[in-house]
């Protein structure tokens, strides 16, 4: 589709049920890999290494391929065997986050995406089934083009594109995504961002990605629940010249306590306990006040949490960055929770919301909403 070009809400349903029609082509394909019992990898990086966590667990033995010696020591630490050739009859599942289409590209032999391995054997992608992401694009056209049709054109382009490759699985049709190296760096022109707000910190990456972009950045406020990332974050910050606020949480609709349960991917389910030792808060109590331009989330799928507790710190910035690739109904849900807190993002007028999508991998992760104030 032409970057500037506007599908009607029939031509947007046609697109997506065709994609849905190139998926059920293949499935008597992607059910002969499903009942495979030994299957070779293709890249051992963490999306490689999550698939064949996953698969162990389900009984399926692995064969590692990887170009990388280092990746090669890690899977074979890791208790699986790695092949030099990939000549042999097993399934071959490539395996990678941000390549796929470039290694499929050189491939002289039959081979299955990740997204059709996770769909085959029935296994999850980030917090859902895998199956779940692929089924919900067809169970609300209608809200999926009622967010379609906020979009700004660019935006709209590679979000129609996310839903066609997850209807279709089909990863070669990922032509618009983003440098993974551009991701939390807002779409838009003209943005004055002087301060910013991180949820979901780690290590501090985001903040030093965001002062590169953003020079008068010298105010942050970071969340982060991990103790040990404390220092790092202090670190970054410094060396950097911003003066940071380091809360050891996280954001919530309210004061409570949380519990993380770790799965293969290395991400953590966030759940509220009365036993959890994560201390958490809502982001208007957390900020008292204070303003910041700039507030990014990616916050392990309890992105509607941090939401629901921060209507008033959400209000004051300028440009809100939310993951929204965690759960299988995210498009919908957080663009319209979003809407809800900031009003209609179809308005023109002066210092209305602005509603933009970029995607950022060539797999179902990193697709992410930027909502901007056009003052």
């Amino acid at each position: 589709m032409d970057s500037s070009a506007r599908l009607a809400r029939r031509e947007f349903e046609a697109a997506l049920r065709s994609a849905s029609a190139d998926l059920d082509s293949r499935l008597p394909r992607l059910a002969t890999l499903g009942g495979a019992r030994e299957v070779i990898v293709y890249t051992y990086g963490d999306k490689g290494k999550e698939l064949a966590l996953m698969l162990r667990a389900k009984g399926v033995d692995c064969l590692i391929y990887d170009n990388g010696e280092a990746s090669r020591a890690r899977a074979e630490t890791d208790g699986f065997a790695v092949i030099r050739s990939l000549d042999s009859d097993r399934p071959l599942i490539v395996a990678a986050g941000q390549n796929q289409i470039q290694i499929a590209a050189g491939l002289q032999r039959d081979f299955f995406t990740l997204a059709e391995a996770l769909y085959a054997f029935d296994l999850s992608q980030a917090f859902g089934p895998a199956r779940r992401f692929t089924a919900a694009v067809l169970e609300d056209i209608d809200g999926l083009f009622e967010v379609y049709g906020l979009l700004d054109p660019v935006s709209a382009s590679a979000f129609l594109q996310i839903l066609e490759y997850r209807a279709s699985l089909d990863v070669r049709r990922l032509t618009r995504q983003r440098p993974v190296g551009e991701m939390w760096l807002p779409p838009i022109e003209g943005l004055d961002i002087r301060s910013f707000c991180d949820i979901g910190a780690y290590d501090g990456d985001s903040l030093a990605a965001i002062k590169a972009v953003f020079p008068e950045v010298s105010r942050s406020f970071t969340i982060e629940p991990n103790p040990d990332l404390a220092a790092p974050i202090a670190e970054v910050a410094a060396r950097r010249g911003i003066t940071n606020t380091n809360y050891v949480g996280a954001a919530w609709t309210h004061a409570t306590h949380l519990s993380a349960r770790k799965l293969f991917s290395g991400m953590l389910v966030i759940e509220e306990s009365r036993q959890g030792r994560i201390a958490a808060e809502r982001l208007d109590v957390l900020l008292d006040g204070e303003t910041y331009d700039y507030i990014k989330m990616d916050v392990e799928g309890t992105e509607r949490e941090v939401l629901g507790g921060g209507p008033d710190s959400l209000r004051k910035a300028r440009c809100i960055a939310v993951a929204g690739y965690h759960l299988p109904n995210d498009f919908i849900d957080l663009s319209r929770q979003l809407s809800m807190i900031l009003g209609d993002f179809s308005s023109e007028q002066v210092g209305g919301w602005r509603l933009a999508f970029a995607h950022y991998s060539q797999v179902g992760d990193d697709s992410i909403f930027y909502a901007w104030r056009a003052d």
